[in-house]
């Protein structure tokens, strides 16, 4: 039976429930299946849980109880508030991922590519794929990211599994590029890729990379449409495996205009070398000292009283100032250990310091084992001797971020050295070491926690 449509009255602010409701006509079981149907009530969904997260409790209340006496819906989409945030409308009935869901180790399992748990995002699942997860590729893409990061980095039979479906939905779709190019399709190789980036398999990452490239390519001359998401899915998927795993880079943050980034003119002064970086300018390249004086400006942006990333706008220049940082760096030429290490130290903080997106992540302590490996390799060279606060620096932001096992021990091993060969110069309490950490990059709000977890770590050996 076609439902009547609400009247004005029904629609009116004064009627503030009224809008929670879509109205669906059903005229057969057949319709209930219908996936055009199934969409629409599920982006109202979408739509509702955000809506319910920003109302006041009162008005919540109001509205819980004027729904209860609605009788005439054969359709309510109505999305009950839920610790997965908007992803929990778009489960459907999966047990599975619902069970992984449930595992607290998962939050951040599929950043880049979307987010999951955060109530104020612009990454969500439903603006970067503009679908649900009856994609058979996307879906098993999504098991593998999520049952993966519960075993904590692991393949298991399970794992396999929803891989070797993945893959071979994949694998049948590149034979025809009008099956190929869908974002559904993109968004599931992105996913392989960062499962196969945090195992360290360059080679399976580069062979997925390139299937994106070569799909961007062929997106010029079809009709698809890329939304912001994906388009930043893929830019960051790519710049992580690179940073990961030495892959080789597909896409620069030039190549889309969302994440095009450009300094404020209004605030120049945040623009510039902090104290440290300024005394030895003239021992780095012109092009590190701008990236360097970028990264200063997120320093500020974060130092800012009151300051708290928390809509989509803010969160969308952070993001591209961030990647247009990022890309810089990653691209500078690799002089030497001491300089690649300048440079993952520099990386390192810039992606800890406003994004609460990557200071979550993997990446952190990717970048920290990274830099760890350059400080072993470069500990004696005759370099940190003449520039010990910065040695003293890097150490220390390095070993915050740092995985425990094999990495921390590596950072303490140097450190006591350090301490054991220069006892004159050893720094015995945190307010000494701030002030060192403060002449290069430093932020009390984005660090101080992390710094002095591994602080007490240090000193209880």
């Amino acid at each position: 039976m076609q439902p009547s449509a609400p009247t004005p009255h029904e629609n009116s602010e004064n009627n503030p429930g009224a809008d929670d409701f879509v109205f669906i006509s059903i005229d057969n079981p057949v319709d209930a299946r219908d996936p055009g149907k199934r969409r629409l009530a599920r982006s109202h969904a979408v739509k509702q849980a955000i809506q319910k997260r920003q109302r006041p409790p009162q008005a919540l209340t109001s509205h819980v109880s004027s729904a209860s006496s609605t009788t005439q819906v054969p359709w309510s989409a109505l999305a009950p508030a839920s610790a997965y945030g908007p992803f929990e409308t778009l489960l459907g009935d999966s047990p599975k991922l619902r069970a992984l869901l449930s595992n607290d180790i998962v939050r951040q399992a599929a950043e880049p590519v979307f987010s999951i748990t955060d109530p104020i995002i612009f990454q969500d699942f439903d603006s970067v794929f503009r679908t649900d997860l009856d994609d058979p590729a996307l879906s098993s893409a999504v098991k593998l990211t999520l049952a993966f990061a519960v075993t904590g980095g692991n393949i298991d039979y399970e794992c396999l599994d929803y891989q070797n479906q993945a893959i071979s939905t994949i694998r049948e779709r590149m034979s025809s590029p009008e099956s190929a190019l869908t974002l559904p399709t993109l968004g599931a190789i992105l996913l392989l890729a960062g499962v196969e980036a945090r195992l360290g398999m360059r080679w399976q990452v580069q062979l997925h990379m390139d299937a994106i490239r070569r799909l961007l390519d062929l997106s010029k001359s079809r009709t698809i449409y890329l939304t912001d998401g994906i388009k930043r899915a893929i830019f960051w998927q790519d710049l992580n495996s690179s940073v990961m795993t030495g892959s080789k880079r597909m896409i620069n943050n030039s190549a889309f205009a969302e994440l095009h980034w450009a300094r404020d003119p209004f605030a120049p002064h945040f623009f510039i070398l902090a104290p440290g970086f300024q005394k030895m300018a003239h021992i780095f390249p012109e092009e590190f000292l701008e990236v360097l004086k970028d990264i200063h400006a997120l320093q500020c942006i974060q130092n800012l009283p009151g300051y708290s990333c928390q809509n989509a706008i803010e969160m969308c220049r952070v993001d591209n100032h961030q990647a247009s940082i990022g890309s810089r760096l990653v691209d500078l030429p690799k002089l030497s250990a001491v300089m690649d290490a300048c440079y993952m130290a520099a990386y390192l903080c810039a992606a800890t310091l406003c994004s609460k997106c990557w200071r979550h992540s993997v990446i952190p302590s990717c970048v920290s084992k990274n830099l760890l490996e350059k400080l072993q390799e470069s500990q004696h060279d005759l370099f940190w001797i003449d520039h010990r606060d910065l040695f003293i620096w890097m150490l220390h932001m390095g070993g915050s971020y740092s995985p425990t096992g094999i990495v921390r021990s590596g950072y303490k091993a140097i450190l006591l050295f350090d301490h054991a060969s220069r006892s004159k110069e050893r720094y015995d309490s945190i307010s000494e070491l701030v002030q060192i950490l403060n002449q290069f990059i430093w932020s009390e709000k984005a660090h101080r926690a992390q710094f002095e977890n591994f602080w007490n770590d240090l000193h209880a050996s």
